[in-house]
């Protein structure tokens, strides 16, 4: 365990290494005058490129793809305080419970990129909902009959699985915005929400069985990987859309083709797509382009959002090189004592 700084005491120099794109480099002056070196690196490292990176770095802010696995942390111990991660969904990108081990400290950035996710959520919604990518460049659209006209999203059913901060807040856009009927499933209910937003809880199968239109909102965890399995796809209604803007492993791509082959799912909204080590991934976009709305993994990337993320992370790393400790750590290492 490494020893923690007295309180109070400013950071006395080191490297702070920054990767990751969008990031406004003014933003990181604080740590500059602070004493500290920022050095940034083009995105994504291997992990071998991420250990020797790292060597001699007092801060990491994490804001690409990288991996800061176990080995890497502990590659990194003797001089590594803190990982400043730009985001909620650190799970997979860093390994939080060998940094608690190593008295590293692992910050987020919850409510920064809230409003992003959430706008680009249902951006994509009201995208598939109304067939829009389908009709992009075209003068005249090629109905053939009624059958095909889209409904109205006020006319359509949607559930959310996850109701954190971005789940209430794309809830609250759908019901106050559109007047969509919304419910949702998530480990911990919320009747605060269900009574503010006028939304109803249902378990899983359920949800899925009710909705039109199905969100999936939840960090990816050992417990969330492949959670939207054959089981929860087979019980959607026949043409409904599946939109996942949170990570994809979270939906299993076996599943996923099964329900796009039997007319289950109508289209899949992706913010990020499976790796190309997956074979399902590389079936799907063969086999079923016209129906996969995929973007880059970038639902968060507004000038606000990132500014907003990068000023939290940067205080982070200020307070964890100054104190000892932040607000917004997501570990459960030893917080220092002051008397």
């Amino acid at each position: 365990m490494q020893p923690w700084p007295a309180a109070g005491a400013a950071p006395k120099g080191g490297t702070v290494l920054v990767t990751g794109a969008g990031i406004d480099m003014a933003l990181l002056e604080p740590l500059a005058r602070q004493g500290l070196t920022v050095r940034r690196l083009a995105s994504p490292l291997t992990e071998d490129q991420l250990v020797r990176e790292l060597r001699g770095a007092v801060a990491y802010l994490h804001g690409g793809e990288e991996r800061a696995s176990a080995r890497v942390l502990r590659e990194a111990r003797k001089t590594l305080k803190v990982v400043a991660f730009l985001g909620v969904g650190y799970e997979n990108f860093v390994d939080a419970a060998a940094a608690d081990r190593l008295g590293i400290a692992v910050t987020s950035t919850p409510g920064a990129a809230t409003d992003a996710v959430a706008t680009f959520t249902v951006a994509q919604i009201v995208n598939a909902n109304l067939g829009i990518p389908r009709h992009l460049g075209a003068r005249v659209p090629g109905w053939q009959g009624s059958d095909e006209l889209p409904h109205e999203l006020a006319a359509r059913s949607v559930g959310i699985i996850g109701m954190g901060a971005n789940g209430r807040r794309i809830a609250e856009i759908l019901r106050r915005g559109f007047g969509v009927r919304v419910s949702y499933y998530s480990r911990t209910r919320r009747p605060d929400t269900e009574r503010d937003l006028g939304i109803s809880y249902l378990p899983l199968l359920d949800l899925a069985a009710g909705s039109d239109i199905l969100v999936v909102m939840v960090p990816e965890t050992g417990e969330t990987r492949s959670m939207v399995d054959s089981s929860v796809i087979g019980r959607m209604p026949e043409g409904a859309i599946l939109v996942n803007t949170a990570r994809p492993a979270i939906v299993s791509p076996g599943a996923l083709y099964t329900g796009l082959e039997k007319g289950r799912v109508s289209m899949a909204v992706f913010d990020g797509f499976y790796g190309p080590e997956c074979k399902e991934a590389i079936e799907l976009r063969r086999d079923f382009p016209e129906r996969l709305l995929v973007t880059g993994h970038i639902a968060s990337h507004t000038v606000e959002a990132m500014d907003r993320m990068v000023r939290q992370a940067v205080k982070s790393i200020e307070n964890v090189l100054t104190y000892g400790w932040d607000e917004h750590e997501v570990g459960s290492r030893s917080r220092p004592r002051f008397r």
